[in-house]
């Protein structure tokens, strides 16, 4: 009961958000370097991120990851990226991770970005005291608004993932993936705000 309450709320948050956000941001071409997504993931926890970056140079930057579970589970880490062609930006951080009631510790993440015509391949990998967690995304931008292609994250599985882009800013996703282990399904809905 509390989870389909907790569910819930993070949607209505959604639609708030749609409206309030995008009044609040500044206008610009690049935009602010921030981005905000809530994520409803079925028999697993909701969850809330958030992702600022910053360039310094053409090629050297810094980004910021926060993460904030429904089951109280949270987490952040910081640090510099590169970006040794015009299409592929790497990033490492540290930071930490909190799981209520057992412990907080040390928590370490890498990520890639790959951009090239119509195509992105996105990959974070983390590593700490609850173990080590990974998601890789391939897509390809079918128009302006849609894309589709393939998402694989620990524990979830591998499978179909769907975008569409309400507007610049504002992007809905989804995935259903199949974990071969375990032989379960999971779907992941999304909504990704970006300043």
């Amino acid at each position: 009961m509390v989870m389909h309450k907790t569910r819930w709320s993070l949607i209505l948050m959604l639609f708030g958000l749609s409206v309030w956000m995008p009044v609040m941001a500044t206008e610009t071409d690049d935009g602010l370097g921030l981005w905000v997504e809530t994520q409803v993931v079925s028999r697993n926890p909701s969850r809330v991120m958030g992702w600022y970056e910053k360039d310094f140079t053409d090629s050297i930057g810094f980004f910021a990851f926060a993460e904030k579970e429904s089951d109280g589970y949270r987490q952040f880490y910081v640090g510099p990226t590169w970006k040794p062609t015009e299409w592929l930006k790497l990033g490492a951080g540290i930071g930490r991770e909190v799981v209520p009631g057992e412990f907080s510790s040390v928590r370490r993440g890498l990520f890639f970005d790959a951009n090239w015509r119509k195509i992105n391949f996105f990959g974070a990998f983390e590593s700490g005291a609850s173990g080590r967690w990974h998601k890789i995304t391939g897509t390809y931008a079918l128009t302006e608004s849609v894309g589709a292609g393939l998402m694989h994250e620990t524990g979830l599985g591998l499978g179909p993932r769907f975008e569409y882009n309400i507007k610049k800013d504002v992007q809905v996703w989804g995935a259903l993936l199949r974990n071969p282990t375990t032989k379960e399904s999971t779907t992941v809905f999304a909504i990704n705000f970006s300043f």
